[in-house]
Protein backbone atom coordinates (compact mmCIF):
# COMPACT_ATOMS: atom_id res chain seq x y z
CA UNK A 1 0.00 0.00 0.00
CA UNK A 2 2.83 2.41 0.84
CA UNK A 3 4.44 1.65 -2.52
CA UNK A 4 1.12 2.40 -4.24
CA UNK A 5 0.89 5.82 -2.59
CA UNK A 6 4.48 6.64 -3.52
CA UNK A 7 3.76 5.79 -7.14
CA UNK A 8 0.78 8.16 -7.16
CA UNK A 9 2.91 10.98 -5.73
CA UNK A 10 5.69 10.43 -8.26
CA UNK A 11 3.23 10.34 -11.15
CA UNK A 12 1.62 13.57 -9.96
CA UNK A 13 4.89 15.47 -9.69
CA UNK A 14 5.27 16.32 -13.42
CA UNK A 15 1.68 17.66 -13.48
CA UNK A 16 2.28 19.81 -10.42
CA UNK A 17 5.60 21.09 -11.75
CA UNK A 18 4.08 21.97 -15.12
CA UNK A 19 1.48 24.11 -13.36
CA UNK A 20 4.10 26.16 -11.50
CA UNK A 21 3.74 29.91 -11.75
CA UNK A 22 6.44 31.71 -13.74
CA UNK A 23 7.34 35.27 -14.69
CA UNK A 24 7.89 36.49 -18.23
CA UNK A 25 9.57 39.69 -19.35
CA UNK A 26 9.63 40.93 -22.94
CA UNK A 27 12.73 43.03 -23.57
CA UNK A 28 13.37 45.16 -26.63
CA UNK A 29 16.23 47.31 -27.94
CA UNK A 30 15.95 50.82 -29.39
CA UNK A 31 12.76 51.69 -27.50
CA UNK A 32 13.86 55.26 -26.84
CA UNK A 33 13.73 54.64 -23.09
CA UNK A 34 16.92 55.97 -21.53
CA UNK A 35 16.39 54.48 -18.06
CA UNK A 36 14.00 52.08 -16.34
CA UNK A 37 13.04 50.99 -12.86
CA UNK A 38 10.90 48.03 -11.81
CA UNK A 39 8.75 48.48 -8.71
CA UNK A 40 7.09 45.55 -6.93
CA UNK A 41 4.87 45.65 -3.85
CA UNK A 42 2.56 43.19 -2.10
CA UNK A 43 -0.36 45.64 -2.26
CA UNK A 44 -1.31 48.06 -4.99
CA UNK A 45 -1.64 50.94 -2.52
CA UNK A 46 2.01 50.49 -1.50
CA UNK A 47 3.08 51.61 -4.99
CA UNK A 48 1.60 55.10 -4.67
CA UNK A 49 4.48 56.81 -2.85
CA UNK A 50 7.37 55.42 -4.96
CA UNK A 51 5.43 56.07 -8.17
CA UNK A 52 4.81 59.70 -7.25
CA UNK A 53 8.50 60.11 -6.53
CA UNK A 54 9.42 58.50 -9.85
CA UNK A 55 7.03 60.84 -11.69
CA UNK A 56 8.83 63.81 -10.13
CA UNK A 57 12.11 62.40 -11.44
CA UNK A 58 10.77 62.23 -15.00
CA UNK A 59 9.74 58.59 -15.16
CA UNK A 60 6.45 57.41 -16.67
CA UNK A 61 4.66 54.09 -16.13
CA UNK A 62 5.04 51.92 -19.23
CA UNK A 63 3.60 48.68 -17.89
CA UNK A 64 1.54 47.33 -14.98
CA UNK A 65 1.35 43.68 -14.03
CA UNK A 66 -0.24 41.61 -11.27
CA UNK A 67 0.82 38.22 -10.00
CA UNK A 68 -0.14 36.39 -6.79
CA UNK A 69 0.81 38.60 -3.83
CA UNK A 70 2.62 41.08 -6.08
CA UNK A 71 1.85 44.23 -8.07
CA UNK A 72 4.58 45.40 -10.43
CA UNK A 73 5.10 48.59 -12.39
CA UNK A 74 7.72 49.40 -15.01
CA UNK A 75 8.65 53.08 -15.12
CA UNK A 76 10.72 54.54 -17.95
CA UNK A 77 12.47 57.76 -18.89
CA UNK A 78 12.47 59.00 -22.47
CA UNK A 79 8.78 58.53 -23.24
CA UNK A 80 6.56 61.01 -25.09
CA UNK A 81 4.05 61.09 -22.23
CA UNK A 82 3.42 64.57 -20.84
CA UNK A 83 1.01 63.71 -18.02
CA UNK A 84 -0.11 60.45 -16.53
CA UNK A 85 -2.42 58.96 -13.93
CA UNK A 86 -3.91 55.64 -12.96
CA UNK A 87 -7.27 54.71 -11.49
CA UNK A 88 -8.48 51.61 -9.66
CA UNK A 89 -11.99 50.46 -8.87
CA UNK A 90 -13.67 47.21 -7.85
CA UNK A 91 -16.98 47.82 -9.58
CA UNK A 92 -16.70 47.36 -13.36
CA UNK A 93 -19.42 49.91 -14.19
CA UNK A 94 -17.83 52.57 -12.03
CA UNK A 95 -14.44 51.67 -13.50
CA UNK A 96 -15.71 52.26 -17.02
CA UNK A 97 -17.43 55.52 -16.06
CA UNK A 98 -14.25 56.96 -14.54
CA UNK A 99 -12.25 56.03 -17.65
CA UNK A 100 -14.81 57.75 -19.87
CA UNK A 101 -14.69 60.86 -17.70
CA UNK A 102 -10.92 61.16 -18.02
CA UNK A 103 -11.05 60.49 -21.75
CA UNK A 104 -13.37 63.46 -22.15
CA UNK A 105 -10.73 65.63 -20.47
CA UNK A 106 -8.06 64.59 -22.98
CA UNK A 107 -6.53 61.46 -21.45
CA UNK A 108 -6.03 58.24 -23.42
CA UNK A 109 -6.39 54.82 -21.80
CA UNK A 110 -3.38 52.64 -22.62
CA UNK A 111 -3.40 49.69 -20.24
CA UNK A 112 -5.79 47.67 -18.08
CA UNK A 113 -4.91 45.14 -15.39
CA UNK A 114 -6.84 43.19 -12.78
CA UNK A 115 -5.71 41.71 -9.51
CA UNK A 116 -7.49 40.49 -6.36
CA UNK A 117 -10.76 42.07 -7.48
CA UNK A 118 -9.19 45.43 -8.38
CA UNK A 119 -9.47 46.87 -11.89
CA UNK A 120 -6.62 49.23 -12.77
CA UNK A 121 -6.35 51.54 -15.79
CA UNK A 122 -3.39 53.62 -16.94
CA UNK A 123 -4.19 56.92 -18.69
CA UNK A 124 -1.80 59.28 -20.52
CA UNK A 125 -1.72 62.72 -22.06
CA UNK A 126 0.71 63.86 -24.73
CA UNK A 127 1.59 60.50 -26.26
CA UNK A 128 1.03 59.54 -29.90
CA UNK A 129 -2.06 57.44 -29.12
CA UNK A 130 -5.42 58.85 -30.24
CA UNK A 131 -9.11 57.97 -29.87
CA UNK A 132 -8.61 55.24 -27.29
CA UNK A 133 -11.60 53.36 -25.96
CA UNK A 134 -12.49 50.18 -24.10
CA UNK A 135 -14.99 47.45 -24.87
CA UNK A 136 -16.36 44.92 -22.38
CA UNK A 137 -17.98 41.53 -23.02
CA UNK A 138 -18.83 38.50 -20.93
CA UNK A 139 -17.48 35.96 -23.43
CA UNK A 140 -14.51 35.70 -25.79
CA UNK A 141 -16.45 35.11 -29.02
CA UNK A 142 -18.32 38.46 -28.93
CA UNK A 143 -14.98 40.15 -28.19
CA UNK A 144 -13.42 38.56 -31.27
CA UNK A 145 -16.18 40.11 -33.40
CA UNK A 146 -15.63 43.52 -31.78
CA UNK A 147 -11.89 43.29 -32.51
CA UNK A 148 -12.59 42.67 -36.21
CA UNK A 149 -15.11 45.53 -36.40
CA UNK A 150 -12.75 47.99 -34.69
CA UNK A 151 -9.91 46.89 -36.97
CA UNK A 152 -11.99 47.73 -40.06
CA UNK A 153 -12.53 51.20 -38.61
CA UNK A 154 -8.78 51.77 -38.22
CA UNK A 155 -8.39 50.91 -34.53
CA UNK A 156 -5.56 48.78 -33.17
CA UNK A 157 -6.02 46.38 -30.29
CA UNK A 158 -3.78 47.80 -27.56
CA UNK A 159 -4.41 45.61 -24.53
CA UNK A 160 -6.58 42.74 -23.33
CA UNK A 161 -7.61 41.51 -19.88
CA UNK A 162 -9.97 38.75 -18.78
CA UNK A 163 -10.93 38.39 -15.13
CA UNK A 164 -14.01 38.00 -12.95
CA UNK A 165 -16.21 36.93 -15.86
CA UNK A 166 -15.33 39.88 -18.10
CA UNK A 167 -13.23 40.36 -21.22
CA UNK A 168 -11.94 43.92 -21.58
CA UNK A 169 -10.10 45.23 -24.63
CA UNK A 170 -8.39 48.59 -25.18
CA UNK A 171 -8.41 50.03 -28.70
CA UNK A 172 -6.68 53.09 -30.12
CA UNK A 173 -5.44 54.78 -33.28
CA UNK A 174 -1.90 55.92 -34.10
CA UNK A 175 -0.21 53.27 -31.95
CA UNK A 176 2.96 53.12 -34.05
CA UNK A 177 2.32 49.53 -35.15
CA UNK A 178 1.07 48.11 -38.42
CA UNK A 179 -0.46 44.76 -39.40
CA UNK A 180 -1.47 44.05 -35.82
CA UNK A 181 -2.77 40.58 -34.97
CA UNK A 182 -3.33 38.36 -31.97
CA UNK A 183 -3.25 34.68 -31.05
CA UNK A 184 -4.50 32.55 -28.16
CA UNK A 185 -2.61 29.48 -26.96
CA UNK A 186 -3.80 26.90 -24.46
CA UNK A 187 -0.33 26.55 -22.92
CA UNK A 188 3.17 27.99 -22.98
CA UNK A 189 4.59 25.12 -25.03
CA UNK A 190 2.19 25.96 -27.87
CA UNK A 191 2.98 29.67 -27.60
CA UNK A 192 6.78 29.41 -27.97
CA UNK A 193 6.81 28.24 -31.63
CA UNK A 194 4.21 30.91 -32.45
CA UNK A 195 6.51 33.61 -31.05
CA UNK A 196 9.46 32.23 -33.03
CA UNK A 197 7.33 32.29 -36.18
CA UNK A 198 6.17 35.89 -35.83
CA UNK A 199 9.72 37.06 -35.10
CA UNK A 200 10.94 35.44 -38.33
CA UNK A 201 8.15 37.25 -40.19
CA UNK A 202 9.27 40.62 -38.84
CA UNK A 203 6.64 41.04 -36.13
CA UNK A 204 7.35 42.07 -32.55
CA UNK A 205 5.51 41.22 -29.34
CA UNK A 206 3.35 44.12 -28.20
CA UNK A 207 1.51 42.50 -25.34
CA UNK A 208 1.57 39.15 -23.59
CA UNK A 209 -1.09 38.15 -21.05
CA UNK A 210 -2.25 35.05 -19.24
CA UNK A 211 -6.02 35.40 -19.45
CA UNK A 212 -8.77 32.93 -18.60
CA UNK A 213 -6.25 30.04 -18.28
CA UNK A 214 -4.68 30.64 -21.67
CA UNK A 215 -1.95 32.80 -23.20
CA UNK A 216 -2.87 35.87 -25.23
CA UNK A 217 -0.26 37.19 -27.66
CA UNK A 218 -0.63 40.57 -29.37
CA UNK A 219 1.93 41.40 -32.05
CA UNK A 220 2.57 43.91 -34.82
CA UNK A 221 5.13 45.44 -37.13
CA UNK A 222 7.02 48.73 -36.82
CA UNK A 223 8.91 50.75 -39.42
CA UNK A 224 12.15 49.33 -38.06
CA UNK A 225 12.42 45.80 -36.71
CA UNK A 226 14.30 45.98 -33.43
CA UNK A 227 15.96 43.23 -31.43
CA UNK A 228 13.60 41.53 -29.02
CA UNK A 229 13.70 38.60 -26.62
CA UNK A 230 11.83 37.26 -23.63
CA UNK A 231 13.00 35.81 -20.35
CA UNK A 232 11.11 33.28 -18.25
CA UNK A 233 11.89 32.51 -14.62
CA UNK A 234 10.03 30.75 -11.82
CA UNK A 235 12.03 32.56 -9.13
CA UNK A 236 11.19 36.26 -8.91
CA UNK A 237 14.55 37.28 -7.44
CA UNK A 238 16.33 35.57 -10.33
CA UNK A 239 13.86 37.18 -12.73
CA UNK A 240 14.83 40.66 -11.53
CA UNK A 241 18.53 39.82 -11.63
CA UNK A 242 18.21 38.69 -15.24
CA UNK A 243 16.39 41.89 -16.19
CA UNK A 244 19.20 43.97 -14.70
CA UNK A 245 21.72 42.08 -16.84
CA UNK A 246 19.78 42.89 -20.00
CA UNK A 247 19.37 46.53 -18.99
CA UNK A 248 23.17 46.77 -19.10
CA UNK A 249 23.08 45.39 -22.66
CA UNK A 250 20.70 48.11 -23.83
CA UNK A 251 17.41 46.22 -23.61
CA UNK A 252 14.31 47.71 -22.00
CA UNK A 253 11.19 46.03 -20.62
CA UNK A 254 8.26 46.43 -22.99
CA UNK A 255 5.92 43.94 -21.31
CA UNK A 256 5.57 41.85 -18.15
CA UNK A 257 3.40 38.76 -17.70
CA UNK A 258 2.82 36.02 -15.17
CA UNK A 259 1.24 32.69 -15.97
CA UNK A 260 1.44 28.92 -16.02
CA UNK A 261 2.25 26.21 -18.53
Amino acid sequence: MKLFYRMIILLALPVLMSAELFYVGVLTKETGYSEQILLSKARFSYLERPVRQAWKEGYRITDISHSPRRWSMVLSKGTDIARQLYIHRRNISEFRAVIDRYRKSGYEVTHIENGVGEWVALLDKGSRIRESCIRITRELEPMKKIIEKRKKRGFDLLDMEAEEGYWIAVFAKNTGYEAGAYALSENWQALVPRIDKIWKEGYRIRNLEYVSNRWFLLYGKQNKATEQLYIRRENYTLFRQTIRKYWKKGYRITDLATGRN
